[in-house]
């Protein structure tokens, strides 16, 4: 009777090789929070807004040094000629910085082309909402640029005596939409090429070409159709300034300003860049 009682008590004690160090997996919890809650929005937003800011400071610096140097050369100029250096505040002098806006995304992006976007498969928010929210807090820091860029030359202006020109209040708005309208097309660029300097490149030179001949008259209608883009009743030009032709011959008579035709300008702009920029944020690589 001993013999089997410390038999059994040593077969109890006896642990096998293959079970040692191995315990039972947890239940999944069937209630409360998730082990991997997905982010709130608005934690993304700042997340991305942070990011963007940061991989954007390069950029910004060059950008700084930029005005500085022009600054100085305005200023120097000034000294020596007085009134010839006077530097007016004019909305349309916001085009420059929507310009810039075209070419912004590529730094938003810079490093994470296409084929290099596969990560997003792996984060908590899906590839195309962490496109869109990286867009925009890129967008937030492209207007802030805008304003800033306004500010400088208001300070310009100021300094040099120069003269504020007279605009409807809607007009200094309208180089925001169109920096919103031209980011929007440089993003959805970038997020469907990886060479989108190739495609602004090409475009450019495709424009340029067109002009020599444009006297022929087989490339007339392509003319035409590019002319009514850029500078027809609804085109980029009204987008950026507010500004229609009249029905003068001089240039003044023609460079009138038409609330009706920027906003329904923007609209068509906006919705086509916005189109675009979704269709290229759902058009993300698998991996």
């Amino acid at each position: 009777m001993d013999s089997t009682t410390t038999a059994d008590d040593g077969r109890h004690a006896y642990a096998f090789p293959e079970t040692t160090g191995v315990t039972a997996p947890e239940a999944a919890p069937t209630g409360g929070a998730a082990l991997n809650p997905e982010p709130a929005v608005d934690e993304v937003l700042r997340e991305q807004f942070a990011s963007v800011g940061l991989a954007l400071r390069r950029e910004g610096a060059v950008a700084a040094a930029a005005m500085a140097v022009f600054t100085t050369i305005v200023l120097l100029t000034q000294a020596q000629e007085g009134a010839a250096a006077e530097i007016p505040l004019d909305p349309k002098m916001g085009i420059a910085a929507v310009m810039m806006a075209l070419l912004l995304p590529m730094a938003v992006w810079k490093g994470e082309g296409p084929e290099q976007r596969g990560y997003h498969h792996s984060m908590p928010v899906d590839q195309a909402g962490h496109a869109m929210m990286r867009t925009g807090a890129g967008l937030a820091w492209t207007l802030a640029g805008v304003a800033a860029f306004f500010a400088w030359i208001g300070l310009l202006s100021v300094t040099t005596g120069g003269d504020v020109v007279s605009a409807a209040p809607w007009q200094w708005v309208a180089p925001f939409a169109g920096a919103t309208v031209f980011y929007l097309i440089g993003s959805a660029l970038t997020l469907v090429t990886s060479h989108p300097w190739r495609w602004l490149g090409g475009s450019a030179i495709a424009f340029v070409f067109l002009n020599v001949f444009r006297a022929v008259d087989s490339t007339r209608p392509l003319v035409e159709a590019i002319d009514s883009l850029l500078t027809g009743r609804y085109g980029l030009f009204t987008l950026l300034t507010g500004l229609v032709r009249g029905g003068g011959a001089a240039i003044e008579s023609w460079m009138v300003p038409d609330f009706g035709a920027w906003l329904t300008s923007v609209g068509i702009w906006l919705v086509a860049a916005v189109g675009a920029f979704v269709w290229a944020a759902h058009r993300q690589p698998e991996g």
